[in-house]
């Protein structure tokens, strides 16, 4: 036998036997824990090393509040998911699904909430729409089936949503001839992608843990996903007013007379937000505050609260030579730097230690309520290379997935709850199990679409969304993109490069006025969600889908063609679907149908159920089309709301939210059934609620024979003093 003729055949047995393990019979999960009620954990192989996002969570799950809710056992389906070590230590792990199954979620994606057929790799990055790059891609999605999977580990996750065919599977659909004779009928649909039958997901690793969730229905599984991650997050009031952001180098004089401006123009505002120039140095930063421009911090700050406002700091993580802290945190660094700035590690806590101490001094004890944390989310040529090393041996893949995170348990745990004092503040990077940390995330998403899609797809995930409005090419676009901001979880003007102001557009002054005073009168009724997130697990801003169980989508071509150059694999008669996130539910009972972009009116596809109109109380309509214009809403957003529901607002708007403070409240009345709503109130800064100390107050109306409403009011609980005055029952048209 000649030499390469052997070389050849042991190679190819080499290469076969290879194949046939990596190929090989996958483990399947047989033990599985049972966390609480609809809570199940497994360990996929050697996982203890691992670092888990769960591990970095606001606060431990919420078990007793989930084992108060109905006990589901675990799915059939997920006692058959199988997992494998290949060769070239990949761990994928394969969830069976079913014909017909719906896979919604993966954190913040703006190409739409629907994941079928799409090839994720979820890796935090600068926004990119679609392939799974973003800035909070939390590795959580929920199925149509009734579960939904957190695949809790901090890496790199390349996720497989039925794409692929296994050579194994039992469940292939038939081949299909795609160029048979002529005188053959073709035996069915050709088809380019032929549907796999599960979601197979890797990780470069020999191990991970994977959560299930079950529930009664979708919300109910994203809100025991929320629990499980600590609650959802509760701000303090004054982070539910308006935000607007000053350019980046506004000095405090400059600062103080945008504020004068906003008095001027009665416009509301509650948060002051300082861009970079407000450091002595930035990019990389220092921290300090700049004296040229602010050569009183404390007193500005002081001047501020005064005036009923709070100030919020941007900032990025990498520091400055420049930094008095720069010595101290260098060897707690990673090895490579960021826009020149040392990358501290701040999985060790002295380097948490250092950073805060300085904080604490120069920023939480004259004053400022919060921070705006950027560039934490990507590119690669910005962030480190995956090949750096950290002094506490954390992976640089998992130190990518987790700055966010990281930033925010710190702010939030040991700077602002330490020291009994809500926050609320801005990042542009998140994960999974963030829900308890009370952070929005924005971004450089710009197109209207992607505001609303961003809101809904968000909230199947645990995390905020911010939908930051900068500029607009029109009064008519200034005023449509108002609308979405005002009634998303964050509501603010980011001006820190456009220097537009509210009234920058003065033919919509108005309806940006009315716009932003309305939500400041639904202020009772949006803490209200907030606290029912924070101890239900309920987003208080959500995607339609965990409101009716299912997504909007509509045919958007006719039937495709097979085009040698443009579309050689064309599906042939496949036509094309398109997801439909123009809605979303604001609260508990209302619904919201922005205008997009210079549009004045829309189509609107109300769910089951009779809708009525927020603004006349009339019924709209009941699981039909509709149209809408801004001339019937008088240029504020369309909104619509729920048969028998009660709504508690304001009576009048304020421009502070301390004004709310023993403001009387209307409570409207929508429909022509008995109807009750909560309305919660504490302190609105301190954690006290924590131990208790809240009101929970609920509103009743009950039909009478003779056609009479009677209203009633009881106190659940009562342990604080009350936030709000006197209720009265505004019963709207009927």
């Amino acid at each position: 036998m000649r030499l390469s003729t052997a070389i050849l055949l042991i190679c190819g047995a080499f290469c076969s036997t290879t194949a046939a393990q990596d190929l090989g019979d996958l483990t399947t999960v047989d033990k599985w824990k049972k966390v609480a009620h609809g809570v199940w954990s497994a360990e996929l192989g050697e996982a203890s090393g691992e670092v888990r996002y769960s591990d970095l969570a606001g606060a431990p799950p919420k078990i007793e509040r989930l084992n108060r809710l109905k006990n589901i056992p675990l799915p059939g389906r997920i006692r058959k998911i199988g997992y494998h070590v290949n060769s070239d230590q990949k761990l994928m792990v394969r969830i069976p699904t079913s014909v017909g199954e719906k896979i919604f979620g993966y954190g913040l994606q703006f190409d739409g909430t629907q994941k079928n057929g799409k090839i994720l790799t979820l890796k935090v990055d600068h926004f990119s729409k679609g392939g799974g790059a973003t800035h909070a891609p939390v590795p959580f999605f929920i199925s149509s089936q009734g579960y939904g999977v957190f695949f809790n580990t901090a890496k790199f996750l390349k996720v497989y949503n039925q794409v692929g065919n296994r050579k194994d599977s039992k469940t292939n659909p038939p081949e299909v001839d795609r160029n048979p004779p002529d005188d053959e009928p073709q035996s069915g649909r050709w088809m380019a992608q032929p549907p796999g039958d599960a979601i197979e997901a890797y990780v470069h690793g020999k191990g991970m843990e994977l959560v299930v969730f079950t529930g009664t229905d979708l919300q109910d599984i994203v809100a025991r996903y929320n629990l499980y991650c600590g609650g959802g997050a509760m701000p303090p009031l004054w982070g539910l007013g308006f935000w607007h952001r000053v350019p980046s180098k506004f000095s405090a004089a400059q600062t103080v007379q945008e504020i004068n401006d906003f008095r001027k123009h009665d416009i509301p505002l509650d948060v002051i937000g300082l861009e970079p120039g407000w450091q002595t140095k930035s990019y990389p930063c220092t921290f300090e505050w700049q004296r040229k421009r602010f050569p009183d911090p404390g007193g500005f700050t002081k001047k501020l609260l005064d005036d009923g406002l709070h100030l919020n700091l941007w900032e990025n993580p990498y520091i400055s030579q420049h930094a008095r802290i720069y010595e101290k945190m260098y060897p707690l660094s990673g090895s490579h730097l960021v826009w020149l700035g040392i990358v501290p590690d701040y999985t060790l806590q002295e380097a948490r230690d250092i950073l805060i101490e300085q904080h604490k001094q120069d920023h939480f004890d004259i004053g400022v309520s919060g921070y705006k944390i950027d560039e934490v989310d990507g590119y690669d040529h910005w962030l480190w290379p995956d090949h750096a090393v950290f002094p506490s041996g954390t992976s640089s893949e998992s130190m990518r997935q987790t700055y966010g995170l990281l930033m925010q348990r710190m702010f939030y745990k040991e700077l602002y709850h330490k020291h009994n004092l809500r926050t609320f503040g801005l990042v542009r990077a998140s994960n999974g199990a963030a829900s308890h940390y009370p952070f929005a995330i924005y971004s450089d998403s710009y197109g209207h679409d992607e505001y609303i899609t961003g809101i809904s797809s968000a909230s199947l995930s645990g995390i905020l969304w911010c939908p930051e409005i900068r500029s607009a090419g029109s009064d008519r676009e200034w005023i449509n993109r108002m609308h979405t901001v005002c009634f998303s979880p964050l509501a603010m003007l980011n001006a820190w490069a456009s220097g537009t102001k509210p009234w920058s557009f003065p033919d919509s002054t108005g309806a940006v006025r009315n716009t932003i005073q309305l939500r400041m009168q639904l202020l009772p009724y949006l803490y209200t969600a907030f606290a029912d997130y924070h101890q239900n697990g309920v987003p208080p801003v959500r995607s339609m889908l965990l409101e009716t169980g299912r997504t909007n989508s509509r045919q958007v071509g006719r039937e495709r063609e097979i085009n040698g150059e443009n579309a050689p694999y064309a599906d042939g008669d496949e036509p094309e679907i398109k997801e439909d996130n123009s809605l979303f539910m604001f609260g508990p009972d209302i619904l919201v149908a922005p205008f997009y972009n210079r549009s004045v009116e829309r189509q609107v596809q109300l769910p089951k159920g009779n809708w009525y109109d927020f603004y006349s109380g009339q019924l709209v309509g009941n699981h039909e089309e509709i149209k809408v214009t801004a001339q019937q809403t008088n240029d504020l957003p369309p909104l619509f709301v729920k048969e028998g529901s009660l709504i508690p607002m304001l009576k009048k708007p304020v421009n502070r939210t301390r004004e709310i403070i023993g403001t009387d409240l209307e409570i409207r009345y929508y429909g022509k059934t008995d109807a009750t709503c909560s309305l919660y109130e504490d302190d609105g800064e301190t954690f006290g609620f924590e131990k208790g100390l809240y009101n929970l107050r609920k509103f009743s109306v009950e039909m009478q024979t003779d056609g009479t409403l009677r209203f009633s009011q009881t106190m659940i609980h009562e342990e604080c003093r009350p936030m709000f005055g006197t209720a009265t029952l505004k019963p709207m048209a009927r």
